[in-house]
């Protein structure tokens, strides 16, 4: 009787990615297990075996980008100067975006539960640090005492926004460091946009 064959982390990795570039472009819906395969030299038979399925797969998908987003934002340090960390959270969001920009698409893909991970970013755990730094501010008078969530969810629809034109090249034909000046003023007037001392 011949062994199973085993795949390795290697395989997966590429099968994540390439699933995750089906889905960003085509959404959950459009993620064919058999183009997925072939696009990395396998057959179907991979998927089955590393992922159990193509519900799994897409869930696994779902897992990396949301994990990915949420170290990026937990490791920016927490400082006693809440007003500079919303600074460098907005730069770890938009640094992390960048670098994977298909995972990006796929953790703002509103079309399968699967892929959210825990729901609208106020309330998710991506939002903890930024969630944490608005609170602080709020506590310390610079924010408005107003609920959380306005401000949480405004910063995130702000800073999303530029992000995701950059992503797309409508802020061509800015070069990388314009666009990089841009987004530090951006987050500037963000941040003083809310402050009320």
């Amino acid at each position: 009787m011949p062994r199973p064959k085993v795949y390795d982390d290697e395989l997966r990795q590429r099968l994540l990615d390439q699933a995750a570039l089906a889905i960003a472009q085509s959404g959950p819906g459009g993620l064919a297990l058999r183009p997925v395969a072939q696009s990395v030299g396998t057959s179907t038979t991979a998927i089955y075996s590393i992922f159990g399925g193509r519900a799994e797969l897409i869930a696994a998908v779902g897992r990396a980008a949301h994990d990915g987003f949420v170290a990026a934002q937990g490791a920016v340090p927490v400082t006693a100067d809440a007003y500079e960390d919303l600074l460098n959270l907005g730069r770890a969001y938009r640094d992390w975006a960048i670098a994977y920009p298909v995972l990006y698409q796929v953790l703002m893909s509103p079309t399968d539960p699967t892929l959210s991970q825990g729901g609208p970013m106020p309330s998710s755990q991506a939002a903890v640090p930024l969630r944490s730094t608005v609170l602080r501010l709020i506590e310390a008078g610079i924010f408005p005492a107003i609920i959380p969530e306005t401000i949480i969810g405004s910063i995130w629809a702000t800073v999303h926004g530029f992000v995701i034109l950059e992503l797309a090249g409508l802020l061509a034909p800015a070069t990388g460091e314009q666009r990089t000046a841009m987004y530090a003023g951006h987050l500037e007037a963000l941040r003083r946009g809310w402050r009320v001392a």
